[in-house]
């Protein structure tokens, strides 16, 4: 288990705030072509930090079906992310916002492991994570692109189907993609009980965070639903 605060994570934090400050205000209170021109960036930079990972463990000989592929949600969620940025409809925008918000923060805030930085690993793993909550924040603050009635139903549904098919992954490959075999380690899962309890106390706490995530959009909605405009 890391122990906290250690230099490389207090940078990981710092870049994070300062990319949920910088890209999510600016972008609404300045709001132009360069937003455009940094979706992209965002979006490109999401997807290849995924595919040089995939390359660079099959140099170092360290690519194995059990733990390499990019079924971690937060891997899935960098593809999403990149996708909303690009072609951002509806349920992209609120997968990215849910994931990010309720999953990829938490991975920065409790790392599964240590991470120091200056080190490829720094950068993949933090890239990662703190790229797809940049991405979460700028489409949703940003260009105010919020999340539609109904979005916690459909994420619900869309995560359920994700991790069932992650689950068959793992049971094939004993693997343990997005933790469903055992607890990720400094995390608030190892508080939840042994398995599979701690699955279901983690479902919990996500329904929990996601409602709490939809909460900013409810006054907007009863607003756009009394003047009969698009919510």
């Amino acid at each position: 288990m890391q122990q906290f605060p250690t230099p490389s994570h207090v940078i990981a934090l710092v870049v994070t705030v300062i990319a949920i400050v910088a890209l999510g205000p600016l972008a609404r209170a300045r709001p132009g072509r360069w937003v455009t021109v940094t979706s992209w960036l965002l979006a490109v930079f999401l997807v290849v930090n995924e595919i040089v990972y995939q390359l660079v463990q099959v140099q170092n000989g360290t690519w194995n079906v059990d733990h390499s592929l990019p079924l971690y949600l937060c891997d899935i969620g960098a593809f999403v992310a990149a996708a909303a940025l690009i072609w951002p409809r509806p349920v992209l925008v609120e997968v990215t916002w849910f994931w990010a918000i309720a999953g990829a923060l938490q991975g920065i805030l409790t790392p599964d492991h240590v991470i120091v930085f200056p080190s490829y690993d720094w950068l993949e793993f933090y890239g990662d994570h703190i790229g797809v909550v940049a991405a979460a924040v700028f489409l949703v603050v940003g260009r105010r692109l919020y999340p539609q009635p109904g979005a916690v139903p459909r994420v619900i549904v869309i995560s359920v189907v994700v991790l069932a098919l992650v689950g068959v992954v793992d049971a094939e490959a004993q693997a343990n993609y997005d933790f469903l075999r055992f607890a990720s380690p400094g995390s608030i899962q190892t508080l939840l009980g042994p398995w599979p309890w701690y699955i279901l106390g983690t479902a919990v706490v996500g329904l929990v965070f996601f409602g709490l995530l939809d909460l900013p959009f409810w006054p907007q909605r009863r607003r756009a639903k009394r003047v009969g405009g698009p919510p």
